[in-house]
């Protein structure tokens, strides 16, 4: 994959993002209406890659999945004896064993570095990730057509349990065991506010360690219909300078801030975080 052949030109101003937003508003795929998923990161990073990835020195396999199963029993232990779970985070019987996956969900929404990539259909979403933070830094938006996850499943049924948001779907397949194939598949349970709240779901790949782009630029090669009239992967850069009006045009205009965006107080300390290294690296 090479980096610049899927990313478009600086956008430099809100007026920029408007436009762009209304020209993928209005691309198809045949006669399907597109269904994109976006996600901001605060740098131009070039790379999609998950948290678990950039907490870990090394490509040791073993020791990365030996470190992700001893997590996801240890959550699971003390995730059933919390006492101030609130109503509406999911029961421990819905993430355990045979529902690894929904168990990192839930992981990640407590901070805990995971394999996982999160992503929204929100466009505007995803652009106050891109400028929440970092404010001397270009950022970067990226974006996919879902249709070639819906493709896969076609191929693959047995992942359609992945994106079942049902309180008892079928148990996942034996997916983290599949290290050799670097399957990237789309993980949507949606069983935490946070992740509804943000109309969220994630990427995830069976090897743990793997950048998403390259594998999701060779999902759109592989998947691309012939009736097919746009990209289904791309990626933008947004100017540092108009971050922060970017910002007031999100609070001012479409009522997004880190009061509507995180409904939680562990997602509040997150944004405060954020908003800490902002404010140190401009002012200090």
């Amino acid at each position: 994959m090479n980096i610049d052949d899927i990313t478009s030109e600086l956008f430099a101003s809100v007026a920029d993002l408007i436009d762009k937003w209304e020209y993928l508003k209005l691309q198809y795929t045949g006669p399907v209406s597109t269904n994109w998923a976006f996600r901001g990161q605060p740098c131009d990073y070039g790379t999609l890659v998950p948290s678990f990835k950039r907490e870990l020195s090394g490509d040791s396999f073993g020791t990365a999945e030996l470190i992700e199963h001893r997590l996801i029993e240890a959550f699971r232990e003390h995730y059933a004896k919390l006492e101030d779970r609130s109503d509406n985070m999911p029961q421990p019987d819905q993430i355990r064993d045979g529902y690894n996956l929904r168990c990192l969900s839930v992981m990640q929404h407590y901070e805990i570095p995971t394999r996982l990539l999160d992503w929204t259909s929100s466009f505007w979403t995803a652009v106050y990730f891109a400028c929440a933070s970092e404010p001397q830094s270009n950022a970067e938006l990226w974006y996919y057509d879902r249709w070639v996850f819906e493709a896969q499943r076609d191929g693959d049924r047995e992942l359609n349990s992945l994106i079942d948001q049902s309180a008892a779907p079928l148990f996942e397949p034996s997916f983290l065991k599949r290290r050799e194939e670097n399957l990237l598949v789309e993980l949507d349970p949606r069983i935490t506010p946070r992740m509804k709240q943000q109309a969220a779901h994630h990427t995830v790949c069976t090897n743990v360690f793997i950048d998403h782009a390259p594998l999701l630029f060779e999902l759109q090669a592989a998947s691309v219909p012939d009736e097919c009239n746009h990209e289904l992967f791309g990626r933008l850069i947004i100017d540092s300078a108009c971050k922060s009006k970017v910002l007031q045009f999100l609070a001012e205009e479409k009522q997004i801030t880190a009061s509507t965006i995180f409904p939680d107080v562990v997602g509040l300390g997150r944004f405060l975080r954020w908003q800490f290294e902002s404010l140190r690296t401009m002012l200090l």
